[in-house]
């Protein structure tokens, strides 16, 4: 047989084998793998070459020995294999590979009150090396054969008991809300809110995790904090003295209130993981030491003079000098903390005698009457004087509805006077706040001068290296006054008789602009808008007098008297002079009132009235 007689022969005896050396299966599914996929080579043409060279291979004598011994006993040759491993295994891979599924763990979900488990599943994992070895084996026999791959079970980590375990515990967490109380207030946590702070920890171990739960600490802090901010009672910073830069106390602060925020958390904690139909906890309070003290005082960075706010109150009377005085002492020796926002309404306080303050003159919607505090806006205005050249951010302003002469005269510092640069407050309404924002602290120090009738306020903190400039100001839309006066029923007036309560002065625009620069970079440029509303003559008279347009009756022509007996000519013209002169003197007396009247700030006009901003 010549050897390719002979390869035929043993192509045909193998071919079953070479043609589906082998079928894989899983279950339903089959894979069959040529023996090219799974690396299988026969060496067939090896062994013919090594029976085809017996007894030709020596000399002639060994050669017909062989060929004897073959004659007699036959030859036989091994039939080599070569196996790919790398093969095979990239085939299974490859196209096997997609048996593999993960386990799959239990899980928790939790929406508000409704907790949910989804459940855990098994995994499978295909064994490659143990499948093979297997396949190895079976084409030893260069036969077909079926080979059921080796697989594993996977068992999920995260049983369905660990997580309905967890489960429980989270919904005795959630049971009902939780109540907090801190002094007068109630602050009331929804199961939402709760739910919120759960916290589910996976703890691995060898026989298979577990879910911790727990409440998240840091949360609930958050949450504690809040309320203490909402329920905190503030202490006072103490008040200060400049004292020519060696800072002095001159009325210690006090300590405030907050709630005890350790100790609530450990509180709450007990409360939400309570089981009694109770869900509540009282937090208690601590008290807060004043943040400033004579010993740390030094170290606020209180040093250098930023600003300075001046206002002329020449005319005054005694009982505005007096407001005026009251107020500036409630406001001397003032701490600002860096950050804080300044108000002038919270620092003076009530507006009553309890603070010195005494009742003047002021115009409440249209009418003249006593008010308390009549002049304090002479201390706002400074003040917004001082803040708006110390260069700080100003949060809220209010100028005058009207204008005031007095105000003129320092308004805009090395500027030069002029209307427009003031401030009107009033209690429970317009305010004027501005903000630290310099970083440090800041010390309000004020001044009355009565003997040259100069009220000032000057700024002290850290240099902030602000530059303040000023751009005006510039006055338009100037309105003169009505030529029309306004009469206002008033009972007290007696009949026939009237009083003038406000003199006529026009209206104006100011506009001014101010540019503040730090280390030569412009950081703000702020435009101010004053209105001045023209105002008329307004005169309260007897209702009794009034006509039905509103305007004073005629009065009506005296009927002529007969003289007494005895009265000549020249005693009736005495005694008409006489009275003449009385009017006279009672007109001065009135319009020297009028001159030094002050009103008081109110709120901004509601419809139909007019607030007028005090004097």
């Amino acid at each position: 047989m010549t050897p390719v007689e002979a390869k035929q022969a043993l192509e045909t005896s193998f071919s079953p084998f070479l043609a589906q050396p082998l079928t894989l299966t899983y279950g339903d599914q089959e894979w069959t793998p040529t023996v090219s996929e799974i690396g299988v080579r026969i060496e067939i043409d090896s062994a013919i070459e090594a029976a085809y060279a017996a007894g030709r291979k020596n000399g002639l004598i060994a050669n017909l020995r062989e060929v004897a011994a073959v004659w007699e006993n036959g030859l036989e040759l091994p039939l080599h294999m070569t196996i790919d491993q790398e093969a095979m295994q990239r085939y299974l891979a490859s196209r096997v590979g997609d048996i593999d599924q993960p386990a799959v763990d239990a899980s928790l979900e939790i929406d508000g009150s409704l907790i949910s488990v989804q459940p855990s599943a098994a995994g499978q994992q295909l064994l490659i090396s143990d499948t093979l070895q297997e396949i190895t084996a079976a084409i030893q026999g260069l036969s077909p054969q079926q080979i059921a791959l080796r697989t594993r079970e996977l068992q999920p980590r995260l049983s369905d008991g660990a997580a309905q375990e967890a489960q429980r515990q989270i919904a005795a967490l959630l049971t009902a809300p939780v109540t907090l109380t801190a002094g007068d207030e109630q602050f009331v946590w929804s199961i939402d809110d709760l739910a919120r702070l759960v916290r589910v920890e996976r703890i691995a171990s060898t026989d298979g995790d577990t879910l911790a739960v727990s409440l998240d600490r840091d949360q609930i802090s958050q949450k504690i904090a809040a309320i203490a901010d909402a329920t905190e009672i503030k202490g006072r910073y103490p008040r200060v003295d400049w004292n020519g830069g060696n800072l002095q106390i001159t009325k210690e602060g006090t300590p405030g209130d907050r709630v005890d925020e350790a100790r609530a958390i450990d509180l709450v904690t007990t409360a939400i993981q309570g089981t009694g139909p109770q869900r509540e906890a009282t937090l208690t309070f601590a008290a807060v030491p004043p943040p400033v003290t004579q010993a740390n005082i030094q170290q606020l960075g209180i040093d250098g003079l930023l600003s300075v706010g001046k206002s002329d109150f020449t005319g005054s009377a005694a009982y505005r000098i007096t407001n005026i005085k009251a107020g500036m002492a409630l406001l001397h020796g003032v701490l600002i903390a860096p950050g804080d926002e300044f108000s002038f309404n919270n620092t003076v306080g009530n507006i009553d005698a309890s603070n010195g303050f005494v009742e003047g003159y002021a115009i409440v919607q249209n009418r003249t009457q006593l008010e308390w505090g009549g002049g304090i806006c002479q201390d706002s205005t400074t003040m917004f004087r001082a803040a708006f050249w110390a260069g700080l951010p100003i949060t809220e302003r209010w100028g005058h509805s009207f204008y005031i002469s007095w105000y003129n005269k320092y308004a805009f510092a090395e500027y030069g006077d002029g209307p427009g640069m003031d401030a009107t407050i009033f209690t429970g309404g317009p305010d004027f706040k501005f903000l630290n924002d310099t970083g440090h602290w800041l010390l309000i120090q004020t001044a009355v001068n009565v003997a040259s009738r100069v009220a000032e306020v000057r700024i002290y903190g850290t240099d902030t290296g602000r530059e303040v400039l000023l751009d005006g100001p510039t006055i338009t839309n100037r309105v003169p006054a009505p030529s029309q006066p306004v009469y206002i029923a008033e009972p007290k007036i007696p009949q026939g008789s009237r009083h003038q309560s406000d003199t006529a002065r026009g209206g104006m625009q100011i506009n001014f602009t101010r540019i503040v620069k730090q280390n030569g970079q412009m950081v703000e440029q702020r435009d101010f808008v004053t209105k001045f509303r023209p105002w008329p003559d307004i005169f309260e008279v007897n209702p009794a007098d009034l006509g039905p347009d509103g305007k004073p009756m005629p009065t009506p022509e005296p009927t002529p008297e007969t003289p007494p007996p005895g009265e000549t000519r020249t005693s009736r013209l005495l005694t008409r002079t006489s009275r003449l002169l009385t009017r006279t003197s009672r007109l001065l007396t009135r319009t020297s009132r009028l001159l030094t009247r002050t009103s008081r700030p109110s709120h901004p006009p509601a419809k139909g009235s007019l607030w007028l901003s005090a004097l």
